[in-house]
């Protein structure tokens, strides 16, 4: 047979464990509604992104314009000059 001291104090450890896991989870369940709200010598903590300003964009550099290459190209180009 099971001694009763023994089973006792097996109840004893089951129960002080069980308790403590209780305390535990509701001390986290508390732990956030008790912190003190951000002040502003505080920031938030999480939460959304503030839309911050843009860097300026550089702007795009401009076409260069084309060079003819070839001597047709030059001599068409001559002509729409000339006329």
């Amino acid at each position: 047979m099971i001694d009763t001291q023994l089973f006792l104090n097996v109840l004893l450890v089951l129960a002080v464990l069980i308790g403590l896991s209780t305390a535990f989870s509701a001390a986290m369940m508390m732990a956030p509604s008790a912190l003190k709200p951000a002040g502003p010598s505080r920031p938030p903590g999480g939460g959304l992104r503030r839309d911050l300003p843009r860097q300026p964009q550089p702007e795009p550099e401009p076409q260069p314009q084309l060079q003819l290459d070839t001597e047709e190209d030059r001599e068409r180009e001559r002509e729409l000059v000339l006329v």
